[in-house]
């Protein structure tokens, strides 16, 4: 039994650790309030924090309400101690930002016909294609919604037209979208943040490109929206 204990009260020892990690060393270290501010910004935390809030009730009655040094009031199941240690491991490698990603990414150059590109919206289930220009400089991103905008401002001025567009037209209708870009080998910790700060600073985050060292110049291997966050919450605790 005591093995049992102890292996629970270093697992949970392990992840309150994590925790104040996370949020910065604060001086307030409640675990629970430590949890519940982690659950806002990480959906990883948002997973397990129900069972995580009720360990913490376990791990108060073990060691705070123990009669003697040897009985404690209240002792983990095996099972329970193994689901700990698991949860403690993910939080220790949490899952990869490329995880969460559209890849591979379809992206198109400056000179790309728009005909071209409508074809593709039509042909994958993307709303929103990367475009770069002859160096491989990234030059926007050029999503449905704009190409709806471009087409009904030049229908109203009279100007609408297909042939000859290229992508670079339909991006100089609006200014560069808030994009920003990642190392491919980051977590979902740091994906997170990026949307998460970009909300504090109110501004909308369009989306964060994966490339191999976090550079614009480099070709994307995975692209993430917001929407695309919804697969952490969705994610089985048990993969």
């Amino acid at each position: 039994m005591a093995d049992v204990v102890e292996r629970f009260e270093v697992a949970f020892n392990q992840i309150h650790q994590h925790l104040k990690e996370l949020n910065g060393f604060p001086k307030n270290d409640n675990f629970v309030e430590l949890l519940q501010h982690s659950k806002l910004k990480h959906s990883v935390i948002r997973i397990y924090f129900d069972k995580l809030k009720q360990y913490a009730k376990l791990r108060n009655a073990i060691v705070h309400e123990r009669i003697d040094e040897e009985y404690y009031i209240a002792t983990p199941h095996l099972d329970v101690v193994e689901d700990l240690e698991r949860i403690k491991r993910t939080l220790d490698q949490p899952p990869q930002a490329l995880d969460f990603a559209t890849r591979p990414v379809l992206y198109f150059k400056t000179d790309t016909d728009l005909t071209h590109i409508l074809e593709a919206f039509e042909k994958h289930p993307i709303s929103q294609f990367p475009i770069y220009g002859d160096k491989f400089e990234f030059k926007g991103l050029l999503t449905n919604d704009l190409i709806v905008r471009w087409m009904s401002r030049s229908h109203e001025q009279g100007s609408l037209r297909l042939e000859g567009v290229k992508s670079i037209d339909v991006l100089k209708e609006e200014d560069m979208p808030n994009v920003q870009f990642l190392k491919s080998d980051r977590t979902v910790y740091d994906l997170e943040e990026r949307f998460e700060d970009s909300l504090q600073n109110n501004q909308k985050l369009k989306a964060v490109i994966l490339t191999e060292n976090g550079e614009a110049d480099e070709t994307p291997v995975g692209i993430v929206t917001t929407w695309d966050l919804i697969k952490v919450d969705r994610r089985d605790p048990d993969e």
